[in-house]
């Protein structure tokens, strides 16, 4: 449908097809790096986790996640305090084993992460 819409626009369909492409390979591209993990993020005191992972990278007390189809809408975050989360009967599809924790950032926004138990780097609590 998408297709016939830009088609009948006048966009060379070698065109979206290539902006796909370059999008999907700067997502694998990022995705390898070392110490990027898939994880959900929301904000605390929401109902729902993101139906969709994004990826992101955790260094000293700073917070970087990337989302999006190309994973370039970048958020940084400066982490002040950690805290382990009880994620009870929460599931999802797209973490095996997963841990959350409460995060409160230093300008005072607080926020729930969830990531893979294998994939938690040294410096979040692993039990309490």
């Amino acid at each position: 449908m998408i297709w016939a819409a830009l088609a009948m626009l006048g966009v060379p369909i070698w065109l979206v097809v290539g902006a796909l492409g370059s999008a999907l390979f700067s997502r694998h591209r990022f995705k390898t790096r070392t110490g990027v993990i898939p994880l959900l993020f929301r904000e605390a005191g929401e109902d729902k986790w993101p139906r969709r992972p994004s990826y992101g990278r955790y260094v000293h007390n700073v917070l970087i996640v990337n989302r999006g189809l190309a994973l370039v809408r970048t958020s940084v975050h400066v982490v002040e305090h950690v805290d382990r989360l009880d994620l009870g009967d929460t599931t999802t599809k797209h973490l095996n084993d997963p841990i959350a924790f409460a995060l409160r950032l230093a300008d005072g926004d607080e926020y729930e992460l969830m990531i893979e138990r294998a994939d938690n780097p040294a410096l979040l609590p692993t039990e309490q």
